[in-house]
């Protein structure tokens, strides 16, 4: 996915510049447009938009996360995505099996928090949905809001209508100027949306960083409800038009930018696969690649205002959750930016 702009040269200054061209800067664009302020241009160093992980999601629309902070952005995200036009998200439905039922019930819990409709079942309602084998599943939760998303859509729609410049990198920032590749910007408010480079240009702490791996097996499959198990074993599945998309949900350390796929993690998949006697065990992988997943220490996002820098807004640490959470990580990032241009700090 390539954007070119029609405009030859880089503007001088702009309300609003946003670093980097992955769901967090992307979704902040479409926010801000949504507020009002269209004075916006995304930075994007490569040729196309989400070239790192955003590009590269396998595009579950997973809305019970791990946590209350992520699932709050997970279900408004989700919610915005499914008013979108067009193909953007597919009302596919989800599976979370769990190993053990007490983490089940705290999902449960976390569900009826958020107002979020499930259906409790057992290893045999999954059973009918997908052929797990021998899986240790104590418990399991059907999602029917939860979907599929697919990514280069999402991306397309929430650039829509904003400036966008590819393969324009950028060598630092300063107070209220961002230098790039291809000349200076002058910004009332600059957004970091690097991702795995988050912090890099302000000499911050970086974030932990993480490789995962994504394959497409060959199989028969028909459409359906992704499956994600969590616990000991943990893996996901969704159907794909050519077979099933799985990630054995791996975290090898790892440095930004590093996304080839190797043979530990296929290793890995098989061995997940075999223990737990799935059919799948002995299918041909037919696609492999990685993706990365930035996360704080405590694991929560970095989103807002830099209380150091008036001039900075954070819009990084998506953690994996990019693709559903992508709307509303946008407007919590746009209601910081608003509130710093009409503050005139």
């Amino acid at each position: 996915m390539c954007y070119k702009t029609a405009v030859p040269e880089l503007p001088q200054r702009a309300s609003v510049v946003i670093i980097g061209g992955g769901f967090a800067g992307a979704a902040t664009a479409w926010a801000l447009r949504r507020a009002g302020v269209s004075d916006v241009i995304v930075l994007e160093r490569e040729m196309a938009l989400g070239r790192y992980a955003s590009g590269r999601s396998a595009g579950l629309g997973r809305q019970l996360a791990e946590d209350d902070h992520t699932t709050a952005l997970t279900v408004r995200g989700a919610q915005l995505i499914r008013e979108m036009k067009g193909d953007v998200w597919r009302p596919t439905g989800g599976i979370l099996s769990f190993d053990s039922a007490e983490l089940a019930d705290a999902y449960v819990e976390r569900a009826q928090r958020f107002g979020v409709p499930v259906e409790v079942g057992d290893r045999a309602a999954v059973q009918g949905r997908w052929p797990v084998g021998e899986l240790k599943i104590a418990k399991a939760l059907y999602v029917a809001s939860d979907g599929t998303i697919d990514v280069t859509q999402l991306l397309r729609e929430l650039v829509k209508k904003t400036r966008v410049e590819v393969s324009c990198g950028v060598e630092r920032i300063e107070p209220h100027r961002v230098i790039t590749t291809k000349g200076a910007i002058e910004a009332q408010v600059i957004v970091d949306a690097t991702g795995a480079w988050a912090g890099g240009l302000t000499g911050d702490e970086p974030l932990l960083l993480y490789k995962r791996h994504v394959f497409i097996i060959e199989n028969e499959s028909e459409p359906g409800p992704w499956l994600w198990h969590l616990g000991a074993g943990e893996m996901y599945m969704r159907h794909d038009g050519e077979g099933v998309l799985m990630s054995p949900c791996d975290a090898a350390r790892s440095e930004p930018g590093h996304q080839e796929p190797d043979l530990v993690g296929e290793a890995h998949v098989r061995k997940l696969l075999e223990d737990a006697e799935m059919p799948l065990a002995n299918a041909i992988i037919t696609r492999r690649w990685a993706c990365q997943r930035a996360f704080r220490p405590d694991r929560k996002m970095r989103l807002g205002r830099d209380d150091q820098r008036p001039w900075l807004v954070w819009a990084a640490g998506l953690g994996g959750h990019g693709a559903t959470a992508a709307p509303a990580v946008g407007e919590a990032v746009a209601a910081a930016v608003v509130e710093r241009l009409q503050s005139g700090q």
